[in-house]
């Protein structure tokens, strides 16, 4: 099987098993004249089985993924650091502040040591380098297989 298929059934597993976990947590009490809709037994018994697939699947992706590592961590890094940037203020220049309840106006002059400019041309740079780790990503997950 390719990680990238991998991947999605990885995916479709964790919501089996948050959805099983849920059933158990909904269904383990009752008063006693209502009615069970599932035996929390048979429930239990398909969570157990479900985490044991997806222990082992998650186990298979991550060693395929080994040799990439590298990569997966730089993107994720790259991505926090576009997003740090993203949230930089940048005002720069005088702006009048204060409340007209509290108090009179005043005006106070700001000074960004990175302005919006230098923080665009950065994130356009980080997000050329984002693409080309995504894509080598990619290539990966569709052209490496795991033994799950």
């Amino acid at each position: 099987m390719k990680i990238a298929k991998a991947l999605k059934l990885k995916n479709q597993l964790a919501g089996d098993v948050a959805k099983l976990k849920e059933r158990l947590a909904q269904q383990n009490s009752r008063p006693a004249k209502q009615k069970f809709d599932y035996d929390n037994r048979e429930v239990l018994a398909e969570l157990r089985t479900k985490t044991d697939e997806l222990v082992r699947l998650k186990a298979a992706i991550a060693a395929a993924n080994t040799p990439i590592y590298d990569q997966i961590f730089r993107l994720a890094e790259l991505k926090g650091l576009v997003a740090t940037l993203n949230a930089l203020d940048t005002k720069a220049g005088v702006f009048s502040e204060g409340s007209a309840l509290s108090m009179a106006s005043r005006e106070v002059e700001y000074v960004a040591q990175l302005g919006k400019v230098d923080i665009d041309r950065l994130v356009a740079e980080l997000n050329q380098e984002i693409q080309a780790l995504q894509d080598a990503l990619d290539e990966a997950t569709h052209t490496r297989s795991i033994d799950p």
